[in-house]
């Protein structure tokens, strides 16, 4: 009889045994479950963070300027987005004019002019790589200038050659400038200003624009422009 009973409650503590493994099987699978869900939703935003992290957006701007850099030249004032300025017929036909004269043909490595009812613009390149670059709209009969420049080389010290003072002398005259030659020298004379990263910048304001003369070491490159400093970029 006591055999029997012992028998009996082994077969009752096996039985419990069995029951607390299987809750507990079931409870682990139970809480792996709330565990592994929100762990994979914590693990997006993670990934998302270290894409977004400011340690790897030197990497990302580094590999950017190795394969198309920015130039410098382009942040500097002239090469802001303005208002065109205004200029008279007269000055208009002179600039027509300006390079069409048979002196310079042997100086012009290629030459696109195009004219229609909405203005005209030109683009000169010459035999040493400095390009003269224009564009006039016309609005109203009257012509406004909305992009004019002559670049060239870096030349921070004698900008441009003789072979191009000429033109430079002209474009001052269709700017404005009673005396070319002089404003020229005022011009390359006057403080420097040094704020632009990489560049230095010059100005004199003409009768009918902004006369700016920017050298950039970087990008080899010194630009005289004309624009209306009268609109804010």
């Amino acid at each position: 009889m006591k055999t029997i009973k012992l028998a009996l409650i082994t077969l009752v503590v096996i039985t419990l045994f069995a029951a607390c493994d299987a809750t507990s099987s079931d409870s682990v699978t139970l809480n792996s479950e709330e565990v592994i869900k929100p762990s994979v939703t914590l693990a997006e935003p993670k990934s998302a963070e270290s894409i977004s992290n400011p340690k790897s957006e030197p990497q990302i701007q580094q590999g950017f300027n190795t394969t198309d850099p920015v130039p410098f030249i382009i942040r500097t004032p002239a090469k802001q987005a303005r208002e065109p300025f205004f200029l008279p017929d007269e000055n208009v036909k002179e600039t027509k004019n300006l390079f069409h004269k048979d002196y310079s043909l042997n100086q012009i490595n290629s030459k696109q002019f195009d004219e229609t009812a909405y203005g005209f613009f030109v683009v000169i390149q010459y035999d040493d790589g400095t390009i003269l670059d224009y564009s006039l709209d016309k609005v109203n009969n009257k012509y406004f200038v909305k992009r004019f420049t002559l670049a060239g080389k870096y030349q921070p010290h004698e900008p441009f050659n003789n072979i191009h003072k000429d033109i430079i002398y002209k474009i001052l005259e269709i700017s404005g400038a009673d005396d070319p030659e002089l404003f020229f020298q005022e011009l390359i004379s006057s403080p420097k200003i040094t704020k632009y990263k990489g560049c230095t910048v010059q100005q004199k304001q003409s009768k009918y624009a902004m006369v700016d003369l920017t050298s950039c070491e970087f990008d080899n490159r010194t630009d005289l422009s004309l624009y209306n400093s009268k609109s804010n970029p």
